[in-house]
C-alpha cells in the first residue's frame, strides 16, 4: 500500500494574525487545502494521513467540507509538539493498517501546496526501490564555508550542493524502526523527518525536486505563493 501523510501539527503563527499558518487563505482558499488536493490527486496513495493540533482537528474536517474535499481516503490524527513527535504519531497510526514489508509513506509539509504528482509519484517508486527518498533541488547561491570567527575559509562545490524540500519519503517498516531507535539526545537533533534515518546511517536516494515546490512560512513566501498560483491560473485559461 501506498500512504500519504501531511504534518500540519504547528501552531505556531510567523506571519502574524491568530491562526497556524497552514490555515492562512492563499487567494481565498486555505493553504492546506491546496496540499490535501494536491495529494488527493495522487489516485496511487490508498489513503492519506494528516498530523493537525487537536485543538484544529474538528477545524480542519469543516473547511475539508466547506471546499467540497472528501473525507473517504482521509484519516486525521493528533500532530505532536515537535515535528518527530507528530511524524510518529501518524506513522503509529499508518503502522495500525499497513501490512506489506514493501508499503510506503509520502510524508510532506503542510504547507508546500505547489507539490507535483510527478515528484510524489517519483518519491514513491524511489522510496520502494531505495527505501529512503527526499526531494531536492540545486543550490543556486554562492556557499561559504564559515571559521568560528565568522571569516570565510573555504568555497564547497555549488555542484554537490542541494537544498532539501519535501516529501521525505520511505518504506514504512524502515521508518518505524528508526525512529523506535533513537535515543533521547538524537530525537533532539531532528529537524527534518529523512534525519531520521539519515541518524541510523541508511543511505538516502534523492528524486528531482521543484523551485516552485516552495514552503510557505512568511508573509513575503505568501506573496510569491500568490504569484506562483495567478500564473498557475492564467496558463489553465489559456490551455483550456
Amino acid at each position: 500500500m501506498n500512504f500519504g501523510a501531511i504534518l500540519a501539527g504547528g501552531v505556531g503563527a510567523r506571519m502574524g494574525g491568530n491562526i497556524p499558518k497552514q490555515f492562512i487563505e492563499l487567494m481565498g482558499k486555505p493553504i492546506i487545502v491546496y496540499t490535501i488536493e494536491k495529494m488527493l490527486e495522487v489516485k496511487e496513495f490508498d489513503f492519506l494521513y494528516i498530523g493537525i493540533h487537536p485543538d484544529y482537528k474538528e477545524y480542519l474536517k469543516e473547511l475539508l467540507n466547506t471546499y467540497g474535499v472528501s473525507l473517504e481516503k482521509i484519516v486525521i490524527v493528533n500532530g505532536g509538539k515537535e515535528r518527530i513527535d507528530s511524524v510518529e504519531n501518524v506513522l503509529n497510526a499508518i503502522c495500525e493498517r499497513s501490512t506489506n514489508e514493501d508499503d510506503v509513506v509520502v510524508m510532506h509539509d503542510g504547507v508546500r501546496p505547489f507539490v507535483s504528482s510527478e515528484i510524489l509519484l517519483g518519491s514513491i517508486k524511489a522510496a520502494r526501490n531505495f527505501g529512503v527518498c527526499v526531494a531536492v533541488v540545486p543550490a543556486v547561491d554562492t556557499m561559504y564555508m564559515l571559521d568560528e570567527d565568522g571569516f570565510i575559509n573555504g568555497f564547497p562545490d555549488r555542484k554537490t550542493i542541494f537544498n532539501g524540500q519535501a516529501p521525505d519519503s520511505f518504506k514504512v517498516k524502515l521508518l518505524k524502526e528508526a525512529i523506535d531507535s533513537l535515543t533521547k539526545e538524537e530525537r533532539k537533533t531532528i529537524t527534518g523527518t529523512v534525519q531520521i534515518c539519515a541518524a541510523k546511517g541508511y543511505p538516502i536516494k534523492t528524486i528531482k525536486g521543484d523551485y516552485k515546490n516552495m514552503k510557505i512560512t512568511t508573509t513575503n513566501d505568501l506573496a510569491i505563493a500568490e504569484s506562483i498560483l495567478k500564473t498557475e491560473r492564467i496558463n489553465e485559461s489559456v490551455c483550456s
